[in-house]
């Protein structure tokens, strides 16, 4: 699921929740990945923190530049890249990091 950079958290909250999503990436203005924002993001960034999702840019909680692997890496480098770093969602990339995906440990 994709999002846009200028996007409220909650209009991202409420469409993640309207695909049962738990992840989006997020665009930039030049179409390329800035950021994701999780359900942890929210959780810990938003929710706990008592902020009103209506008012909060999604820059402002989600993980910027995110570790990202290739479409050419092995399953076995992305698998690795998330356990060693506890990551539940790996963006994927082409060559000209175009995003091609996301890959999500837990479906």
């Amino acid at each position: 699921m994709l999002s846009n950079v200028e996007d409220s958290v909650l209009s991202v909250v409420q469409m993640l929740a309207n695909k049962r999503g738990d992840a989006s990436l997020v665009v930039g203005a030049n179409g390329g990945l800035a950021g994701i924002l999780t359900n942890t993001d929210i959780t810990r960034r938003v929710v706990a923190k008592y902020l009103d999702p209506a008012r909060i840019c999604v820059t402002e909680v989600m993980t910027s530049n995110p570790t990202c692997v290739s479409i050419s890496d092995s399953a076995m480098d992305a698998l690795a890249t998330m356990v060693e770093n506890h990551f539940r969602h790996l963006p994927v990339i082409d060559d000209e990091g175009t995003i091609v995906g996301l890959l999500d440990i837990g479906k």
